[in-house]
């Protein structure tokens, strides 16, 4: 089957830790937490982005939860990054890599999505105003 999954990153606690709702916020999929009787904010930004969808924890299938459990995955072969470059007018197809992410988290459910690139927000004290 297409849509296989490649894990590439962990959240920094459990996403049953977390203090406030993972919400994903413009470019960034942003979570608090309490480590050591002090707050801090983590996330995931992405380079890029072209689409996103998300899911509430109601609506998850088991393949929207396997292997993206608290962790981001890449999706290979991805049938949503093929439907999304051939619906991306010919000028635009190529001015950006595609590639498809998903992260599931407690709670929350599901978010998905296409990006040229991703990268961990540093941990820091703090809340996410």
């Amino acid at each position: 089957m297409m849509n296989t999954k490649k894990p590439i990153y962990e959240v920094p606690v459990p996403s049953t830790d977390f203090t406030m709702e993972a919400m994903l916020c413009g470019d960034t999929i942003r979570f608090g937490y309490r480590k050591q009787k002090t707050d801090y904010k983590g996330g995931i930004r992405f380079r890029g982005i072209l689409a996103t969808r998300t899911r509430a924890e109601r609506c998850c299938k088991p393949w929207h939860i396997e292997q993206t459990y608290d962790t981001l995955a890449e999706v290979e072969e991805s049938s949503w990054v093929e439907e999304m470059g051939a619906d991306t007018e010919e000028r635009w197809r190529d001015a950006w890599e595609m590639h498809h992410f998903i992260i599931y988290l407690d709670s929350v459910g599901c978010f998905e999505l296409i990006a040229e690139s991703w990268e961990a927000v540093a941990e820091e004290p703090g809340t996410w105003a």
